[in-house]
């Protein structure tokens, strides 16, 4: 898959932990197949994913734990 940036590498295909937001509270979705672009960064998620990304968010999946870190708010100076 080529970067939708234009950039001369093909996209390459890796396992990244995300966050997403469901009913307002972060969720955190690890080893989700991503295409990322090694020259800009550029992310593409692959249908597969994208599916079980929204299959999490309405519920259909079972949590396989929790987790807590600290939170860091940046406000205006």
């Amino acid at each position: 898959m080529q970067c939708p940036n234009g950039c001369p590498s093909s996209m390459e295909e890796r396992k990244e932990e995300k966050i997403f937001h469901r009913n307002g509270e972060p969720i955190v979705i690890s080893d989700l197949v991503m295409y990322v672009c090694p020259n800009c960064g550029q992310e593409s998620m692959p249908l597969p994913s994208a599916r079980i990304v929204e299959n999490i968010l309405n519920g259909k999946a079972k949590s396989t734990g929790k987790f807590t870190a600290e939170l860091y708010e940046v406000s205006s100076v």
